[in-house]
This record gives C-alpha cells, sequence and structure tokens, in this order.
C-alpha cells in the first residue's frame, strides 16, 4: 500500500518530465552548461544584486522543468552563482535501498548542499544533526519575514525544537460525498469537515439502504488514501499494540472498496460512479483553471475539508527541503530556498504545488471563486500537517498489512502484536 502511495506520488510529480535538459541535469551537470543560459546584459540604471558566489548541487526527485525556471532565474540574478541537480531517473522508484544508499551519503556529508527530505530516512538525518536548523538561518536573517507564510509550514516540522526542513507543498485534502446516494437513504451532510467516524456512519448507512455494492473509491482518492493518515496517528504516537488501534483495523476491514479507479470518474470535473459514495482530492493550486476542480460536483455535497479521527487536519502530500549540516554553503543555500518560494513572479512554478507562501498564492488563484478562495486559505491554515515519518518504516510494514487485510492470514490482534514489534525495532536498531 505505502509502495504504491510513494509511487504515485512520484508519477504525478514525473509526467510531465524533462522537456528540456533531462540528461544534463540527471549527471548533476550544471543547468548553465546544458540550457545556455543567457544572463543578460545590465540596464541602465540599474543596480547590483548583492554579491553572491558557489556552487549549489541539490538532491531531487522532481522533475527537471519543475525546479527549471528557479534556478535559471536565480543564476541571471546571481551570474556567481552555479547550481547542479542529481535527481532520479525517469524509470526510477523510491524504494527502500534507494533512500538507504542517498541516506549512507547524505550522513557522511557527501556531495549535497539541499536535499528533497522525502529521498532520505529523515528520522535518522534529522535526529543526528544532519541537516541544519533552519531557524537560525531564518533568525539571522532580515529579510525574512515568518507572517508572509503559512503557519502550517513551520511548526509540524520542528524537531527538538529545531527545523530540519522547509515544507513547500501542501494539499488539503478534501471529500467530495455522492449526494445523489445520500437522499436516496434520506441523509444529507451540511458541516465543512468530515471525519474518518462520520464517513464510516455515512457509509453504512447508505449500504443498508443500497445494498453492499457501494463502495469507498479506492487509493488516493477514497478511504485507503484517508487511512494512511489515520495510521500514521498511531505510529507517530507508538499506539500499535493499544485496543483502539484494534478497534479501527477492524472498522477499516469490515469496508468494502473499489480495487480500481473507476472510468467514470475524470480528473478535474470530479465525477463519482454510482457505487462510490466519496472520493478524496487535493485542491491542486497554482492552476490555469483553478476553478476546475470545483466543476462537475452537481451529484456531490461539494468540498468538505477531511479532518481525522483524532482532529487532525492533513494534506495529501508534503514535500520538503533541507539543507546539509556539512554543507560549506549553508547561506547560500538558504538565499535559493528563500528566493524560489517568495512571492515574486520568478520564484517556484508548477501546476500541481500549492506556494507556502501567502501573497504568492493569492496572486496564483486570482480567478478562484471567492467562497472558494476564503475556504481554501482558511483549511490551509488549520492543517496540522503530519510530523516526519520515514518511508522505510512503511516500506517494514507492508507486509504485515497484506496478511491482515489481502490474505486474512492473521488475526487483528497478531496484525497490531507484528507491527508494534516491527515499529519498535525499527525506532530502537
Amino acid at each position: 500500500m505505502w509502495k504504491r502511495a510513494i509511487t504515485a506520488i512520484l508519477l504525478i510529480c514525473v509526467l510531465p518530465l524533462m522537456a528540456c535538459g533531462a540528461e544534463g541535469i540527471e549527471t548533476g551537470e550544471a543547468v548553465t552548461d546544458k540550457n545556455n543560459i543567457d544572463t543578460g546584459t545590465k540596464a541602465l540604471g540599474e543596480s547590483d544584486p548583492e554579491e553572491l558566489t558557489g556552487e549549489l548541487t541539490i538532491l531531487s526527485w522532481l522533475p527537471v522543468n519543475t525546479w527549471q525556471y528557479v534556478i535559471e532565474d536565480f543564476m541571471k540574478e546571481y551570474p556567481g552563482v552555479t547550481v547542479k541537480v542529481e535527481m532520479l531517473g525517469e524509470d526510477q522508484l523510491v524504494t527502500e535501498e534507494f533512500m538507504e544508499k542517498y541516506t549512507t551519503r547524505i550522513m557522511a556529508g557527501d556531495g549535497f548542499d539541499i536535499v528533497e527530505s522525502e529521498l532520505v530516512n529523515m528520522e535518522k538525518c534529522a535526529g543526528q544533526g544532519v541537516f541544519a536548523d533552519l531557524y537560525e538561518l531564518i533568525e539571522a536573517d532580515n529579510e525574512f519575514h515568518q507572517e508572509d507564510y503559512f503557519s502550517c509550514i513551520f511548526e509540524p516540522a520542528e524537531i527538538d525544537g529545531k527545523l530540519p526542513a522547509f515544507i513547500y507543498r501542501v494539499n488539503p485534502v478534501y471529500i467530495h460525498l455522492n449526494k445523489k446516494l445520500l437522499e436516496e437513504a434520506g441523509l444529507e451532510y451540511t458541516k465543512d469537515t468530515i471525519s474518518f467516524m462520520e464517513l464510516y456512519e455515512l457509509y453504512g448507512k447508505v449500504r443498508e439502504h443500497a445494498g453492499e455494492s457501494i463502495f469507498m473509491v479506492d487509493f488516493r482518492y477514497g478511504y485507503e488514501g484517508m487511512s494512511d493518515y489515520e495510521d500514521g496517528y498511531f505510529i507517530r504516537n507508538n499506539l500499535m499494540d493499544s485496543e483502539e488501534y484494534e478497534e479501527y483495523l477492524r472498522l477499516r476491514h469490515s469496508l468494502y472498496y473499489a480495487s480500481e479507479i473507476r472510468e467514470s470518474w475524470h480528473d478535474g470535473t470530479m465525477k463519482i460512479a454510482d457505487d462510490a459514495l466519496c472520493c478524496l482530492s487535493d485542491l491542486c493550486l497554482p492552476s490555469d483553471s483553478a476553478n476546475e476542480i470545483f466543476e462537475g460536483t452537481e451529484d456531490m455535497t461539494g468540498a468538505i475539508l477531511y479532518e481525522s479521527m483524532h482532529g487532525e487536519y492533513y494534506p495529501t502530500s508534503i514535500a520538503s527541503l533541507s539543507i546539509s549540516n556539512f554543507s560549506p554553503n549553508k547561506e547560500l543555500a538558504w538565499e535559493f530556498i528563500k528566493f524560489a518560494f517568495n512571492d515574486r513572479d520568478t520564484s517556484y512554478r508548477s501546476s500541481s504545488t500549492f506556494s507556502p507562501n501567502k501573497r504568492k498564492m493569492e496572486s496564483v488563484c486570482e480567478e478562484l471563486a471567492p467562497e472558494h478562495k476564503e475556504r481554501l486559505f482558511r483549511d490551509i491554515e488549520a492543517i496540522n500537517t503530519f510530523k516526519f515519518i520515514d518511508s522505510n518504516l512503511y516500506y517494514n510494514l507492508e507486509s504485515v498489512y497484506e496478511d491482515y487485510f489481502v490474505n486474512d492470514s492473521i488475526t487483528v490482534e497478531e496484525c497490531c502484536k507484528e507491527l508494534a514489534s516491527r515499529v519498535y525495532l525499527y525506532m530502537n536498531e
């Protein structure tokens, strides 16, 4: 389940892949060499930018055309800087072996100034001081103001009061309920948020009226996606062998959900198959047609923010950057991150990425209907982004979940004990 989640996120990032410069960037070749960037001539009366020099190397899993414009603009503004990117190949999956390879290199201080945190064992790296405390860089930078950014990118990433990563992508989770099925069962839902338990209860009532053919739509667009967040809560709080988790697993096991996304479900128009009670979506902004996600919802209740069974608000995905503590270019690396995510037109551009900068976010969703914009900003501020959880741990748990949910070869009590044992061994290895 977890490999599919990581792979799906990766594919979303890589599908628009590498229209220009891919080979050069994959091998670490400087962007200036591959794209022949013209730094231009200073206009009459234009002042010189602050002098920055040096070379930055970034470990990334996002495609070159996502970072390309930021890198080009940064080097135009600071001609003395060269930026290189080492990234995944087009068919490379984020496997446990892949992450361990880069984790070993990074913990040895080998070769990277900036690291996309999802590619390494973040728990090990952050816990042993491998990444710089960004709060120290922020406090030393009079030009950076935290109030210009959404609050959900700072505190949730803290570890022992330090900030080892800068979260730059947060996509709120929205639930869309099938209004027709609710009405046929004599039900309606009018609240702005919905929790796991509320969704479970609605599901039971709809199935009682309509029969057992009603499903939660699979993976990112339905129950299995939400279960990822619930599992994360129990792992973070070391509750895998609790009675509460046993009960949660029993509830989850009793749900029917589809094994694949229906052909009648269409990205953007948000159509739900007649036998699907709900789908889950992330509001992908900025985009060329920001209102698209709200179209085609005539047979749904509209966008409802998902709240976990423990009262937390979740994104569908996060992405973050860290600066190596071994880097001799910490200040330069911080200048690059600050440049990438400020509110200028030259800052980070991607059709599937939410900007953590409030003013930039305001400008990129200008076309969003006022009521939708108000809801979006409110929900972003409410999100309690989950703290870092190592993906390697999820790979180690996957086979246990499969034995219980798919193979029915172990009881729920055995499932909980095995999960708790693996979490303990992993955390104390």
